[in-house]
């Protein structure tokens, strides 16, 4: 009996360790970290993938310290590694957003503002519209399996018992940080020069024609040249975000890899 607990022990060190990275991914990652997602189903999910996952790791998993501090330095580590992962596949969704937050700024949306019931937090109409349209987007084309598939997959880039290079995770999601403004901006500059054009030509009316009160033309005709543009634009912005979607994954496979040497 003793000799049986000797062989599961570690294996159970192993198997809470990797509970941790999947949790950490699974409260930061889009979709997953939903509010609207029970956390009992969340939890399931996670030992359901550690139990799958447990055999590839147990043949390259070492030997777990017996220190109680060594073990809380590896789960540190595992939480650094999962919230990395989630964080990257966020900052997808947060560029669309912020992309649908700068066209209710240009068109005067942004004064209204929704409760947004996935994190509990204020957002814009048409952010909030390309927030839904980018996860609509994601599930269709299987991202949230990609996903899931990825972080199992980390445990062999880097093993829970491993030690990376931390550096390299930081070093990675701050790159992808760097993108977020300019992925924000390439989705939705067609519609803010559209709506540039028109703050300039009704500025050239209100000094030709003084008598006309513009912010009563201006304030329908933006508002309408943004939610058809959006309209418009829907399955180009579809196509892109999928485009996205793909490198987003390619870069988080490259962020482990870079870390696991």
């Amino acid at each position: 009996m003793e000799g049986l607990l000797e062989q599961i022990a570690p294996m159970a060190l192993v198997f809470a360790l990797m509970t941790i990275r999947l949790g950490a991914m699974m409260a930061s990652a889009p979709v997953f970290s939903a509010r609207t997602v029970p956390v009992r189903v969340k939890g399931a999910l996670v030992v359901l993938l550690a139990v799958v996952s447990l055999p590839m790791v147990a043949g390259s998993a070492g030997t777990p310290p017996a220190d109680v501090v060594s073990f809380a330095l590896l789960a540190v580590k595992e939480a650094i590694i999962g919230v990395a992962f989630g964080l990257v596949a966020q900052m997808l969704f947060a560029a669309v957003q912020m992309a649908g937050a700068l066209i209710d700024l240009q068109a005067g949306f942004a004064i209204s503002q929704v409760v947004d019931p996935a994190s509990g937090t204020s957002v814009t109409v048409l952010g909030k519209f390309y927030n839904l349209v980018a996860i609509s987007a994601f599930l269709a084309i299987g991202g949230a399996q990609w996903l899931v598939a990825g972080i199992v997959r980390s445990f062999e880039l880097v093993p829970p018992l491993a030690t990376p290079d931390l550096g390299a995770v930081v070093q990675g999601v701050l790159a992808q940080a760097d993108d977020i403004v300019l992925v924000a901006v390439q989705i939705g500059a067609p519609i803010l020069v559209a709506l540039f054009v028109a703050d300039v030509a009704l500025g050239i009316v209100a000094r030709s024609v003084p008598q006309m009160n513009v912010f009563i033309v201006g304030l329908p005709l933006k508002v309408g040249i943004a939610l058809v543009g959006t309209a418009i634009l829907l399955p180009t912005t579809v196509a892109y975000i999928d485009e996205l979607s793909g490198r987003m994954l390619s870069d988080l496979s490259a962020i482990l890899r870079a870390a696991g040497g």
